[in-house]
C-alpha cells in the first residue's frame, strides 16, 4: 500500500507541474482548474490507500489478539468491524457502510496526506487567483 501511494505522488507531481506552469504562462484558468482536480482526484486516490491499509491492520490486529472470530485466511478487512446492530437505524446504518467506503477525517489529515496535498492545492488556487486577475 505505502508503495501505491508513493507512486501516486510519483505520477502527481509532474502533472501538478506541467498544468500548474501552463496556467501561470497563459493566465488559463481552465487549465489552473485541471490542476486542481488532479490534485483532488489523487489525494482522493492515494487517502484510499491509506484507509484500506489502516483496514488491513485492523484486521491483522484483531486476527492477532483473537478478539473476534475471523475465518481462516480471510483477506476481507470487514471481518475486523464490528457487525450493525439489528436495533440500528437507517441514519447510523448509512454512516457506518459509508464510513467503510470513503475516507475519515483522520485519513484525510494524516502527515502523508494533507501537508503533501494541501501544499499543492494552495499553490492551484494561489494560479487560479493570478489567472483571474489577470
Amino acid at each position: 500500500m505505502s508503495a501505491a501511494s508513493s507512486s501516486a505522488k510519483g505520477w502527481l507531481l509532474p502533472v501538478a507541474t506541467a498544468t500548474y506552469g501552463f496556467a501561470l504562462i497563459q493566465h488559463s484558468r481552465a487549465v489552473a482548474l485541471l490542476g486542481l482536480a488532479a490534485v483532488v482526484l489523487f489525494m482522493f486516490l492515494d487517502a484510499n490507500y491509506l484507509r484500506q491499509e489502516r483496514a488491513y491492520r485492523r484486521l491483522y490486529d484483531t486476527v492477532a489478539r483473537g478478539t473476534r472470530a475471523v475465518p481462516q485466511f480471510s483477506l476481507d478487512p470487514s471481518e475486523a468491524d464490528d457487525p450493525i446492530p439489528a436495533s440500528a437505524g437507517w441514519r447510523e446504518r448509512v454512516k457506518t457502510v459509508v464510513g467503510r467506503w470513503v475516507p475519515t477525517w483522520s485519513v484525510w489529515s494524516s502527515w502523508s496526506i494533507l501537508p503533501f496535498y494541501g501544499a499543492l492545492l494552495l499553490i492551484g488556487v494561489g494560479i487560479y487567483i493570478r489567472a483571474v486577475l489577470s
